[in-house]
């Protein structure tokens, strides 16, 4: 006879359940959550675990190896060495005109020529022609070595300026400067005169030497003379 309560098998003629005591003659209830519990369904899908056998060791201090590292631990590492960076060099662009491994030098920009000052021409046939005096437009050649201005007394020059100024204003020394033409050059020396000998309105003093160019106006007293070539 089936338990209607907790579903054992009993004997016929039990009036009580072996197992949970309860009325056979009861009608078939849903087994009580007591009942259900106290027995579980047996599984017949599951299979007993097995349990290894645990080896114990001897009870003391156990040191870990030296290469024991707990569970989870990042092993340590060493710490970081700094990075040494090489310096960066700045490369100069190559130049028009190189190849890369060639060996030849860049071309380098080449400044313009200086422009050229004008040179001095070499007086030929250098002469004196008066512009201010008592003659005007006379011209007076100059030679190769000394020429000496002045007027006409004891000693003799090679210009003679006394019909230039007026016998009421003479200024010009009997020796008053001397002109040298020597090696290409034209120069003028004062010698010493009483009113000086200008060019340009400069004044040339004794026993300085004066070089002359082509239109430099050279002044005598009171005449003026320029210089011109050929």
């Amino acid at each position: 006879m089936i338990c209607p309560a907790c579903g054992a098998a009993n004997e016929d003629g039990v009036l009580f359940c072996e197992k949970c005591k309860a009325d056979l003659e009861m009608p078939a209830t849903t087994p009580s959550p007591q009942a259900a519990m106290s027995e579980p369904a047996a599984n017949p899908a599951e299979e007993p675990i097995a349990l290894e056998p645990i080896a114990l060791e001897p009870a003391g201090e156990v040191n870990p190896p030296a290469s024991f590292e707990p569970a989870g631990a990042t092993p340590e590492q060493p710490p970081e060495q700094p990075m040494l960076l090489e310096p960066v060099t700045s490369e100069t662009p190559a130049t028009e005109g190189t190849q890369e491994g060639s060996g030849t030098k860049p071309k380098t920009a080449v400044p313009p020529p200086l422009p050229s000052t004008p040179q001095t021409p070499i007086p030929t046939n250098p002469k004196l022609v008066v512009v201010r005096g008592q003659r005007m437009d006379v011209a007076y050649p100059l030679y190769p070595g000394k020429n000496y201005v002045g007027r006409t007394d004891e000693k003799p020059v090679d210009i003679d300026l006394e019909d230039q100024e007026a016998t009421e204003r003479i200024w010009t020394s009997r020796q008053h400067a001397v002109i040298t033409f020597e090696n290409g050059k034209l120069t003028v020396e004062d010698l010493k005169s009483l009113n000086g000998t200008f060019v340009n309105r400069t004044r040339v003093h004794p026993e300085q030497v004066r070089e002359l160019n082509e239109g430099d106006v050279v002044q005598v007293g009171t005449v003026h003379l320029k210089v011109v070539f050929g």
